[in-house]
């Protein structure tokens, strides 16, 4: 009887002293174990640009507990801790970070719309393209804070409106200011949607006034590009811009709202009786011809159905050495090179067709 008294006594000291010991709250030499995340399914995600409404899951983030840890081996988790999902350009090696949620959970789910808007705070901008990415985790609580490693992924996001540059065209006494009329377009040095730059370079055979018209207004006089004092390009139903008799180069940007009329160095310029489209379409011969504006000599237009995927030239008088063409991807807008490859058509389908004989600028729209 007098054993089993001794070795209940031991029991329970050992059994004090342990309990002890394990949750010691001396904080002297204390260590933090920071939380490691755990691995995805995959390293390159895609964002895919959500209906009205909807906001889909793309993945769920889990991580470890971060522990704070003592000198005799001994560690504790802390009640009063709470985790940031950091979220940064993996170039700016978290100088600018972005923070996703906080919580006291071991978890959060990334949806896309949120994961969208952080990169484009990120970026400064909507982009499309693939971007490398950082995610981290800090832990914060009364015994210190602690950071993860990092978890490197690729992540390519959507535009929310497609990156497309409107179509402007011209409106004025060259088509009876007709508002719907689409047969003078302004053209472009660039396919950029965020670059408002639209030129036209053309012959005017009297004195002419005009105005400019984005597609999706066509029909009105209310939203129109108007000429302003001072090169300031305004909106609405306004003052018409104004040319005399000659060769005149008109620039407006829709985006710093200014403009300028230039007159450009052409004198007696080649008029072409003929000028078509030619491409793998036609075979690269027996192109289809374009209509030549009765105003101006130098300015051409076709509607044509591509039924595949061709690259498309312009070819004048039916001879090869006047054939002009743009670089592969310069499309729908470009300025034509003397024997350049020419742009590719991508789809079938209708396009309207413009081509500027002065300049070389061009542009494939499809309907």
């Amino acid at each position: 009887m007098k054993n089993l008294k001794f070795l209940l006594f031991i029991f329970v000291m050992v059994c004090f002293t342990g309990c002890t010991t394990e949750y010691n709250t001396d904080d002297t030499g204390m260590k933090i174990t920071s939380s490691s995340i755990n691995a995805l399914s995959k390293t390159d995600w895609k964002l895919t640009k959500p209906t009205t409404g909807e906001d889909p899951l793309v993945f769920r983030l889990s991580w470890t507990k971060a522990r704070y840890n003592y000198d005799n081996g001994n560690y504790i988790y802390a009640d009063d801790i709470s985790y940031e999902v950091q979220v940064d350009l993996t170039e700016n090696n978290f100088s600018k970070t972005k923070t996703l949620v906080t919580t006291k959970e071991v978890y959060t789910d990334f949806f896309t719309v949120k994961f969208k808007t952080i990169l484009d705070d990120l970026k400064g901008e909507e982009t499309a393209t693939l971007q490398n990415i950082s995610i981290r985790i800090k832990a914060t609580s009364s015994k210190g804070e602690s950071f993860s490693e990092p978890m490197n992924l690729t992540l390519t996001s959507y535009f929310t409106i497609d990156p497309v540059a409107k179509n402007i065209y011209i409106i004025g006494d060259m088509n009876g200011w007709d508002n719907t009329s689409k047969n003078y377009i302004m053209f472009r040095n660039s396919n950029n949607y965020q670059d408002g730059a639209y030129t036209y370079t053309g012959y005017f055979p009297a004195a002419t006034y005009f105005k400019f018209c984005s597609e999706e207004f066509l029909g009105s006089y209310d939203h129109m590009y108007c000429a302003g004092n001072g090169g300031v390009l305004q909106q609405g139903n306004l003052g018409s811009f104004y040319v005399t008799a000659g060769y005149h180069t008109i620039t407006i940007n829709t985006k710093d709202m200014t403009w300028e009329i230039t007159d450009p160095n052409i004198t007696n310029p080649t008029v072409y009786n003929q000028m078509g489209p030619i491409g793998g379409f036609c075979g690269w011969d027996n192109e289809p011809m374009m209509t030549k504006s009765t105003f101006d000599p130098h300015q051409w237009k076709i509607n044509y159905d591509f039924t595949s995927s061709t690259a498309c030239k312009f070819r004048g008088n039916k001879d090869w050495a006047n054939n002009w063409g743009g670089n592969d991807a310069d499309i729908p807008y470009g300025k034509a090179i003397f024997d350049g490859p020419g742009a590719t058509v991508q789809n079938a389908g209708n396009y309207t067709i413009y081509y500027n004989d002065l300049t070389g600028h061009y542009a494939i729209v499809k309907q």
